[in-house]
């Protein structure tokens, strides 16, 4: 039932925000981190069952806020780095992922190892052309 309701709740929140959905993204990372650290997949299944779901569904957390804090969770398995928000015009800054982003931001996990590509945490339903060329140059 609370998965029903998170789901709803997310899609409402997405739809509001005007960003794609993430969850596809969020699922490929934990079908590779299943495969190079069983430990933190259970920890990361753990994670989504009995705190990610349970919040988004009492309304204990925003969903937006609640699935860019477990993304970024999850990117951070693979690489140490920061969440950035990138405007509209290709301009980036720090992000906090337990906040809310800026209408039309694209949000991004950025590692610190420059060899390493940058995970996709948000991505508005329509991002520009600065967004999708960052997006091109970083994600690879």
């Amino acid at each position: 039932m609370s998965e029903d309701l998170a789901g709803e709740l997310t899609e409402e929140a997405l739809a509001l925000a005007g960003l794609a959905d993430m969850r596809p993204a969020y699922r490929r990372l934990l079908v590779r981190l299943k495969q190079e650290s069983p430990t933190s997949f259970e920890e990361a299944t753990r994670r989504y069952r009995e705190e990610l779901e349970p919040a988004i569904a009492s309304g204990d957390s925003s969903p937006l806020c609640a699935w860019l804090g477990y993304g970024a969770w999850l990117a951070g398995r693979f690489s140490e780095g920061r969440a950035m928000a990138i405007d509209p015009t290709g301009r980036a800054r720090p992000f906090d992922p337990a906040s809310e982003p800026e209408a039309g931001s694209m949000v991004l996990y950025l590692p610190d190892d420059d060899r390493a590509p940058a995970t996709l945490l948000a991505v508005p339903t329509d991002p520009t052309d600065s967004q999708k060329e960052t997006a091109d140059l970083l994600v690879r």
